[in-house]
């Protein structure tokens, strides 16, 4: 896990500061909606609710109801509309594009107050964005709605009180405070996701259902850290100590692909990333990850990305450009 999140490149931020009182209700808008809100419609975004005081109920269409209590974290992997209450039976407050978009143009977060006169709750509001093609790897095993307790038993109300320090460094402005706001967003995203697998608290498939069977875990480590390696059946086998025949079938059967396919998507990941991070010649890459042409690896890039990677760069630079300039 630690190496398929490190070759990601997870941003988040933090932008509503809620402060409710029961009887109270609000439905989200998409995570599109905050995508075009952002101008980084070419990422995945996972919008998130940290509950720092008191309970409420989270329900998104098609699933039953989840309470959340403070202490607990829900993120919305497949950026699922969803409706937060104090209780179920409330007509809810619909939060819309424009008010999304209004928020982030104030650049910090936003203290709202909500509801009527009775018990109170207290939700954190932001959202995490990942480079898509990275991204889809990472929750595509993911259910609609992923729920942990933040920090370990002791370490809660520490946690929350250093997320509230942030939030009040991020209002306050001066150096480094975006950052803080930022790198907070990211522990609490990779501890939700590394709770949700270590904890098996619910089916799942992909790379994080093969994270679940250690020989399995095993060929994944192995293809995750050297991905240069001419890995090939055999010696993935041989190292989860399986039959070629054995260990193809486990793999696939859990990984939901062929070892060979998956370790040629991973490669792929890592280069669109290297791709856009620096100014590397496109056969260095091919290079990198084991590829004995730039020919060969052009045809295996454009058949992931329908374009070849000098122009995947370029149009990926562009972007973030575009998106820089917006904010």
């Amino acid at each position: 896990m630690s190496d398929a999140l490190r070759a990601l490149r997870v941003s988040g931020s933090m932008f509503i500061d809620a402060d409710l009182k029961a009887p109270w209700a609000v439905v989200t808008p998409s995570s599109r909606d905050i995508a075009g809100a952002l101008g980084v419609e070419t990422d995945r975004v996972i919008p998130y609710h940290l509950v720092t005081e008191g309970v409420c109920v989270v329900t998104v269409e098609g699933h039953a109801s989840t309470q959340l209590a403070a202490g607990d974290i829900a993120l919305f992997p497949h950026g699922h509309v969803h409706v937060l209450a104090s209780d179920h039976g409330i007509a809810p407050l619909t939060l819309s594009r424009e008010f999304v978009e209004s928020v982030l143009a104030r650049r910090s977060v936003l203290p709202i107050r909500h509801g009527g006169g009775g018990d109170p709750a207290r939700l954190l509001c932001g959202f995490f964005a990942i480079e898509r093609w990275g991204a889809d790897h990472v929750v595509a095993g993911l259910p609609a709605l992923l729920t942990a307790r933040v920090g370990t038993e002791g370490g809660r109300e520490l946690l929350a009180a250093l997320a509230r320090g942030s939030i009040e460094a991020h209002v306050a402005g001066g150096p480094g405070s975006d950052a803080l706001v930022c790198k907070l967003s990211e522990i609490l995203f990779v501890d939700a996701l590394r709770q949700f697998v270590s904890n098996g608290a619910g089916p799942v498939h992909g790379w994080l259902a093969g994270l679940r069977d250690p020989a399995i875990c095993r060929a994944l480590s192995l293809m995750h850290s050297q991905p240069q390696y001419a890995w090939n059946v055999q010696s993935l086998a041989s190292a989860c100590a399986f039959s070629r025949s054995k260990f193809v079938a486990r793999f696939t059967d859990l990984v939901g692909s062929p070892p060979m396919k998956y370790l040629a998507h991973w490669r792929m990941v890592l280069a669109a990333r290297d791709l856009c991070d620096g100014n590397i010649a496109v056969m260095q890459v091919a290079d990198r990850y084991g590829y004995g042409s730039e020919a060969a690896f052009t045809r295996a890039f454009r058949k992931m990305f329908d374009v070849p990677p000098a122009t995947f760069r370029r149009v990926r630079r562009r972007s973030d450009s575009d998106s820089t300039d917006a904010t």
